[in-house]
């Protein structure tokens, strides 16, 4: 199940009032936090623990979504809690909650494909981790509820969305949107009861993996593990400026936009907007590695 985590600004957005009637999707939380909630789970397991792929329980998985606005353009930052992983997503019209669900989804298996296309990973398993998603029919409740932990790691990503659209251009286009996810999923992070500092694209990758993946050991240990230090060479400015990079990656997303499960398939078919050409500036990470036994299915 999807809990998506409210801020007040949330709130706001998908509250409409009908002949003076309040009308909204979001709920009174069982539990003041989502740490909280988390500990009282079912059986006290909650997502990524393969859940999924069984009947014999339901998954907990947190979001924390907040909403701002830049240049009178809303957008929500839709923050995975595990991972500190966020999608950048247009605001849906007031009350649009239907809207939200299914941009949700696509954004979130359009992250998927970009995640995975820089490790030359399978394209039919990454397709077949999809479709599992996708086959949960996953159900969703909404809450008012906030982390602060969380949300200060979505204003940081709040700063670099200001920060692009006022200084580069604004982000519209579904690819547009990704590249910005990818690039704010490299700034290290930190949270409670983690040593060291990890890099929430990694995490993120992991963690679907393992929930998803039909054999999470096989695909995780050749692709990722052996790679873990990718993303502390890897930028965004390698990927423009070397051509022959650039075309792996969008011939690996190309593949894999065709095995979008039907309702989502038109993510990722949208032109470009024509915008300035803009140098990026190298991401410059520390030398730490994310534990990965939080994430990784146990032997």
């Amino acid at each position: 199940m999807w809990v998506f985590n409210c801020t007040k600004a949330v709130v706001e957005l998908f509250t409409t009032r009908v002949k003076g009637e309040k009308r909204t999707c979001v709920e009174t939380p069982p539990h003041k936090t989502i740490t909280e909630a988390i500990e009282q789970a079912k059986d006290g397991v909650v997502f990524p623990n393969r859940l999924g792929l069984t009947d014999a329980y339901d998954t907990d998985w947190h979001w924390l979504v907040h909403c701002v606005s830049v240049k009178r353009q809303k957008y929500l930052l839709v923050m995975d809690y595990n991972t500190r992983y966020c999608m950048t997503m247009l605001a849906p019209k007031k009350g649009d909650v239907s809207s939200f669900l299914n941009d949700f989804e696509g954004h979130l298996y359009l992250n998927i494909m970009g995640v995975t296309a820089p490790h030359n990973m399978d394209v039919k398993e990454v397709a077949e981790s999809l479709e599992a998603c996708h086959a949960l029919g996953n159900n969703s409740v909404f809450y008012q509820r906030n982390d602060r932990s969380a949300q200060a790691h979505i204003n940081d990503v709040s700063w670099h969305l200001q920060r692009h659209c006022y200084e580069d251009f604004m982000l519209e286009e579904e690819e547009d949107l990704l590249d910005f996810n990818l690039f704010t999923g490299e700034i290290p992070r930190k949270v409670k009861g983690q040593k060291d500092y990890f890099y929430p694209v990694q995490a993120f990758l992991l963690q679907w993996l393992n929930a998803y993946s039909r054999d999470p050991e096989k695909i995780i240990t050749p692709n990722l593990l052996e790679a873990k230090n990718y993303f502390q060479i890897f930028s965004l400015d390698n990927l423009l400026e070397d051509d022959a990079d650039n075309n792996a990656a969008d011939a690996a997303l190309a593949e894999l936009l065709k095995s979008l499960p039907d309702g989502v398939a038109h993510l990722g078919e949208g032109e470009r907007n024509q915008k300035k050409d803009v140098k990026q500036k190298a991401v410059k990470h520390k030398d730490n590695v994310i534990d990965f036994s939080a994430y990784q299915k146990k032997r």
